[in-house]
């Protein structure tokens, strides 16, 4: 029996939303983690090898601590400034590839009605909108900086307002004030559902990475207390490692976003009931039972 093709373009509740996640999740398991990690492991391996770099000082500093010996003054040369710079630049980046990705999977699924795409396929479409989006990220970020500065709650609107300005960019071809107005009409008068299931996709997403991360660092911080040798290098090598791992776990995230978007689009312009409603009358099987009606 030949499995069921989730329709995107059609109005769901919060509990569909996050079933049908699941479900789209299990029927392109294989063919979607290739394409994300294919082309998002290179992102992923970089941030990975500079934030293994910061851990390693943490974990070092955390073990002399723990054995009484901090013997020098923590550096203030100018790699203490350029660091978490290039660690912030690896991130914005490491997001908007995986981001991008899983955005140009949605849209080949989209255009070519439940198909799966391959890594080729995926890349064709990732390799014309990142440096776009990346660009285009820059001042989102801003703004949302901005808006968290302001009382922390205008921080949160615009969160939950951009949410699905990758995917309008990439599937509906428009440019960053199209984008950004888009972004507000979508949000117009479904906020608060919006919210609750961007959050709760979103505590998923981090409960399971910080779990990840809080249950190494304890390991690590016990061992460097029991035992004389150094684990420095090695714990920054496992968070490193894990922290890639964890990635696969935002797929969950971005497809709720994903499906979310299909759902205030269609509330908006019932764009798939039409297309459904269309198909019926261009069904053989219909025109038949209609002639033979009369």
């Amino acid at each position: 029996m030949a499995e069921q093709k989730i329709e995107l373009r059609k109005i769901r509740d919060f509990g569909e939303n996050l079933n049908d996640t699941l479900l789209f999740i299990r029927q392109n398991f294989k063919p979607l983690v290739k394409s994300f990690f294919a082309i998002c492991a290179v992102f992923m391996v970089a941030k990975a090898i500079l934030s293994g770099l910061n851990q390693f000082e943490t974990f070092n500093s955390f073990s002399q601590i723990f054995k009484e010996r901090m013997t020098k003054v923590p550096s203030t040369s100018v790699m203490v400034v350029i660091k978490p710079i290039l660690t912030l630049l690896f991130v914005l980046i490491t997001m908007v590839s995986m981001q991008v990705a899983l955005g140009a999977y949605i849209k080949y699924y989209a255009l070519h009605d439940g198909l799966k795409p391959g890594i080729e396929e995926v890349w064709s479409i990732f390799k014309k909108y990142f440096f776009k989006i990346l660009l285009y990220s820059v001042p989102l970020g801003l703004y949302l900086i901005i808006g968290f500065a302001l009382c922390i709650f205008p921080g949160i609107y615009l969160w939950v307002v951009f949410m699905p300005f990758p995917l309008i960019v990439m599937i509906e071809e428009t440019q960053f004030a199209d984008s950004w107005r888009r972004c507000f009409e979508l949000i117009r008068e479904n906020f608060w559902i919006s919210l609750g299931i961007y959050l709760i996709a979103y505590l998923i997403y981090n409960f399971i990475s910080a779990f990840i991360g809080l249950g190494v660092g304890a390991i690590m911080g016990i061992g460097a207390y029991l035992t004389t040798d150094d684990l420095a290098t090695t714990a920054a090598i496992i968070t490193s490692f894990l922290e890639t791992f964890s990635y696969c776990f935002y797929i969950i995230f971005f497809i709720c976003i994903s499906f979310h978007y299909f759902t205030l689009v269609e509330i908006k312009e019932g764009t798939g009931m039409l297309r459904r409603i269309n198909s019926i009358g261009t069904d053989s099987n219909n025109v038949t039972n209609s002639e033979e009606q009369y």
